[in-house]
């Protein structure tokens, strides 16, 4: 009888289990497939990013045909003679098709100046002129555009979201996107995107996030091999991680972005701790702002991060992190900040994505904000800086957190 009862528990137990890896095989496994594509037989999906250093570094990236060409940009300005920068092209195998990258770096760009470039690749016509406009070392205040989750479907409203932010903050620096700014790995989406950007893409630079929609799902997930040659970012991440972790220093920030989706095991989590702890400690007295997807604060209740949470957060405390960005949600959450004590780091979940989830409660030390789609507008000088939380569709400021050095 004991025998039969072991073995019963036993048979319970496996087909409990069976039913919960059944029930969680697509999210884990499945993939949308992805229709074959022919490549692009102009220069498109023209991206622009920056170096380590913010102050005098751009790298631009496109992508055209499908086999390597001599490729080149062209930069001219009102203060320099036309100068031509030889690209690196790279061959790139999706599931869908072969596409052909290149990439231009430029460094020792002078403050303060406006900068034309058209890219080129032989045997196509060269792209349109394109614009970006160099930071003044004079300046004192300078501020960036954040948001979570985009993820739109086909035929949305993300052009929209895109041009207003656009037109209504041409202040800002830079955007910086926590992942999953497209909807699936796959050609259809990555078009999508860059029709609905409209060239700004080309002229703002963008910091971006691996989130779980850019990795193509199974026992050991890959990023999308499009997501670094589209966007090229310095090469001082982590060993495992290189150009998807990445860190910009500015005169009075340093920001950090981490791939928490290859974070897969042992070796790749501790190199980026390693790798983390470096990043914090060297950044001195700067404000620092980390960016990464998945939140070591869950907005939805019952869920929690306890990877990231007991991996990073431990070092955000230790080195002084100021403010966290995160995504991956669709909700709106802010841990900590300015309502009665002040208390770091403030933790930020956010998203832009007309899919919502449901979210928790507000408790003590949570506000959360619920079924609203949101970007955030932050601001800092050496001593200050000012986070403020605007709704998608009415800019009214829904949330506001002042930090002093």
């Amino acid at each position: 009888m004991k025998r039969l009862a072991k073995i019963s528990i036993v048979v319970i137990v496996v087909a409990v289990l069976a039913l919960w890896v059944s029930s969680r095989w697509d999210a884990w496994f499945y993939n949308v497939p992805e229709e074959p594509y022919a490549a692009a037989s102009v220069p498109d999906r023209i991206t622009l990013t920056s170096g380590e250093d913010f102050m005098s570094e751009r790298t631009v990236s496109w992508r055209c045909g499908d086999s390597v060409k001599p490729s080149k940009l062209v930069l001219a300005s009102e203060d320099l003679d036309t100068v031509s920068i030889e690209a690196k092209g790279t061959v790139v195998q999706s599931r869908g098709g072969l596409d052909a990258f290149y990439v231009a770096s430029m460094d020792s760009l002078q403050a303060g100046c406006c900068y034309s470039y058209r890219v080129e690749t032989e045997g196509y016509e060269p792209s349109e002129w394109h614009w970006f406009k160099m930071p003044d070392k004079e300046q004192v205040r300078r501020s960036f555009l954040f948001f979570g989750d985009v993820q739109d479907t086909l035929g949305g409203n993300s052009g929209q979201w895109f041009a207003k932010l656009y037109k209504k903050y041409p202040e800002v620096e830079f955007w910086a996107c926590a992942g999953d700014l497209i909807e699936r790995p796959i050609d259809a989406y990555w078009n999508y995107l860059y029709e609905s950007a409209d060239s700004i893409l080309a002229s703002m630079p963008l910091f971006n996030a691996t989130g779980n929609h850019d990795y193509i799902k199974s026992l050991y997930r890959k990023a999308d091999p499009r997501w670094k040659h589209t966007f090229v970012y310095p090469d001082n991440g982590a060993t495992t991680a290189k150009g998807i972790s990445y860190y910009v220093d500015f005169p009075d920030m340093r920001f950090i972005v981490i791939d928490t989706d290859g974070l897969q095991d042992a070796m790749t989590l501790a190199g980026c701790y390693k790798w983390l702890r470096s990043c914090l400690r060297e950044a001195d007295d700067k404000w620092k702002v980390v960016m990464y997807h998945h939140p070591a604060y869950s907005v939805r209740k019952g869920r929690n991060n306890y990877l990231i949470r007991n991996t990073f957060v431990p070092l955000f405390d230790k080195y002084g992190v100021d403010l966290v960005l995160q995504g991956h949600e669709h909700g709106y959450m802010r841990v900590n900040g300015n309502e009665g004590e002040e208390k770091r780091p403030v933790y930020i979940v956010s998203y832009m994505s007309p899919k919502s989830y449901k979210a928790r409660e507000p408790e003590q030390g949570l506000k959360v904000i619920a079924d609203t789609r949101m970007y955030q507008v932050v601001e800092y000088d050496d001593s200050k800086l000012v986070f403020n939380a605007y709704s998608l569709d009415t800019d009214s400021i829904l949330d506001h957190v002042e930090m002093k050095k």
